[in-house]
């Protein structure tokens, strides 16, 4: 990701979100009901402002690690929450081999070149232990609301989007999420989207998915 932009994006007020995603919360409350939540490590990998660190916590978990490339999302975190803080990329992750036994990725993967996402897959993949879960979202190809500034070809743009300009954004269709996930076990995933209020032009749409080591 490009950083620049993003440390931007998080000296706004309302880039400051406080509620987890509901259906993370799903995901994440059926994974952890077959578990001993108090035995289980997870990573937010590009936590933002920490509102799934918050969510993490409260189902039980007591080994959280949060993890952003952006030293303003970090820094509110570390105000905020008890969870181990480290700014980063998912490219070169600073994690032994097999140290979760839950990844979670939503809503950042996609602000990548996709050249990128094969390394960043290998380095999550790397860090969960065996039988562990990757939950997460990528941008679909179907999203028109990023698709806005300049097409660099092969569903990447620069976005001109004022909260995020400058950022690159990648869309990703249903044969490349395959791809990419082809190392896991078992893969899962489903599709969500919905309009812009006032504006049904502007469809805001993610791959959301669960990924077993």
């Amino acid at each position: 990701m490009n950083q620049t932009p993003w440390d931007k994006h998080y000296t706004r007020e309302r880039s400051v979100l406080m509620y987890p995603d509901e259906n993370l919360v799903r995901m994440i409350k059926k994974h952890v009901a077959v578990k001993e939540a108090g035995s289980l490590s997870a990573v937010d990998l590009g936590c933002g402002t920490g509102r799934h660190l918050k969510m993490l916590s409260e189902a039980g978990i007591r080994n959280i690690t949060g993890l952003d490339n952006s030293f303003n999302a970090v820094k509110i975190c570390k105000e905020s929450f008890s969870s181990f803080m480290v700014q980063g990329d998912n490219r070169h992750l600073p994690f032994k081999d097999l140290s979760f036994d839950i990844a979670v990725s939503w809503g950042s993967l996609h602000y990548c070149a996709k050249d990128f996402l094969p390394v960043q897959m290998d380095e999550i993949y790397r860090v969960i232990a065996g039988e562990g879960c990757f939950f997460g979202t990528l941008r679909s190809e179907r999203d028109t609301y990023l698709k806005k500034g300049r097409d660099l070809g092969n569903g990447t743009w620069i976005t001109d989007l004022s909260d995020i300009e400058n950022s690159i954004v990648s869309f990703y269709s249903e044969d490349e999420l395959n791809l990419y996930f082809k190392a896991f076990s078992k893969f899962e995933y489903g599709l969500i989207e919905r309009t812009i209020l006032g504006d049904m032009t502007k469809v805001i749409s993610h791959w959301i998915f669960r990924a077993v080591k």
